[in-house]
């Protein structure tokens, strides 16, 4: 079965296009769509805090944090206009009548989109310009017919690229955050399902409640926000197997037993102290970039990395970036990587593969339990962070429509020389 790879669109907002494509095809067979290990983590206390399953990667104690792009990256975007627009083919215009029905849309609503006076015409596209007090009247049903129909045209580029909510309810999601309570309420209100995912599409229309240029600017970055675990290895005297948990976090190579097996022991050592946190024990690359966003320094290349670049660069001392290029990348696979099923281990990479026609248009890494390192869209708000196989599986399966294929590197326990 041939699986050909290609970069799918970001899950942070901002307009972001991934749009590059792996051309290259590997290789594959369908492989179980379920994480190695069952996720049934537990919470432990009031604080959030919970542990994961345990198994030869130790007990990890994990929590959830939230990060928002920083200002710095902010300061020279465009912010969206606040005119809401809604662009589709004009070869579909005949059929907006009826999808608006559908919808259940008001028909005092519906023929102000459909009146001729008040759509432009452009090339083979007509724009339609619904009246904010309409828009944010819509239920999220209405939106659940009409919104996935602009998705499917890059022009609408917040439905296509959604903001996505992967806890529960909005209020969790900014619970933290410095938006105003009625702008939570308002996108409480706006917000709609995709699958299991919460996702939220109209920050033209919040630009509106916006009360001078810096509120504007506010209220996008709160739009950045992405949620990561924080995980730490327990590291209790007369519990902790040093020697299981270094072959585990490195995967048997002497190379990298070097780099943790002293900050490991120290904690074992240190009375009073039994937690370390997990960022320490990875690879140097991955500590550098986990729970940042992209340099500005980056954009020299011409392209910034994306979930393939950053899990083929795992265990990579420096980063190789001619696997910016998806065919190069694809290369990479095709020639150090073996088709695996699970249970995986720490450092294969699971790459999200569409049912249908066979494109693999997600890779992470995988660290224990259902614990992933990924980077999730090719653009400036998009951060390293750790996610749950489920969070992505929310995020990019929500049709069911694919499964999980993990790859291992075929000197992962025979000292590969460059890999770190």
């Amino acid at each position: 079965m041939a699986i050909l790879l290609f970069l799918g669109s970001p899950v942070i907002l901002c307009g972001q296009s991934a749009s590059s494509s792996f051309l290259q095809s590997l290789a594959g067979t369908p492989a179980s769509n379920s994480p190695a290990h069952p996720a049934t983590s537990t919470k432990n206390d009031s604080s959030g805090t919970f542990h994961a399953n345990e198994g030869p990667w130790g007990k990890l104690v994990c929590f959830y944090i939230f990060l928002e792009a920083p200002m710095s990256l902010l300061e020279d975007i465009s912010l969206p206009n606040p005119k809401t627009r809604w662009s589709f083919p004009k070869s579909q215009a005949a059929i907006l009548p009826d999808l608006f029905k559908k919808a259940g849309l008001p028909a005092a609503f519906a023929k102000t989109l459909l009146n001729p006076k008040s759509q432009v015409l452009e090339d083979d596209m007509v724009h339609l310009f619904p009246p904010l007090e309409d828009l944010e009247a819509m239920t999220p049903a209405m939106r659940e017919v009409i919104y996935p129909e602009l998705a499917k045209h890059p022009i609408n580029e917040f439905h296509a690229n959604p903001v996505l909510i992967t806890t529960d309810t909005v209020d969790e999601w900014y619970q933290s955050s410095k938006l105003r309570p009625d702008l939570v309420a308002k996108i409480r209100k706006m917000s709609y399902k995709r699958g299991e995912c919460i996702v939220f599409s109209d920050l033209a229309a919040m630009m509106n409640h916006a009360r001078s240029s810096s509120d504007a600017r506010l209220i996008f970055k709160a739009f950045t926000r992405t949620r990561s675990l924080m995980v730490q290895l327990e590291l209790k005297q007369g519990e902790a197997n040093i020697e299981e948990l270094l072959n585990y976090w490195t995967t048997g190579l002497r190379l990298r037993r070097k780099d943790i097996e002293p900050i490991m022991q120290s904690i074992l050592d240190l009375g009073g102290v039994d937690r370390l946190g997990l960022v320490h024990i990875l690879p140097a690359l991955t500590r550098k970039l986990l729970y940042t966003y992209p340099s500005q320094d980056m954009l020299r290349q011409g392209i910034l990395p994306d979930c393939h670049w950053t899990a083929l660069n795992f265990f990579n001392y420096t980063p190789k970036d001619y696997l910016l290029d998806s065919r190069l990348a694809t290369s990479e696979v095709l020639e150090d990587f073996k088709e695996i099923k699970p249970p995986y281990i720490y450092g294969d990479i699971l790459f999200l593969i569409d049912s249908e026609k066979g494109n693999a248009f997600h890779s992470c890494v995988y660290l224990a339990d259902d614990i992933v390192y990924t980077k999730n869209g090719r653009n400036l708000f998009s951060p390293w962070v750790l996610m749950k196989i489920e969070t992505l599986k929310k995020i990019y399966l929500y049709n069911d429509n694919g499964r999980i294929q993990g790859y291992r590197h075929k000197e992962s326990r025979s000292g590969d020389p460059n890999r770190q």
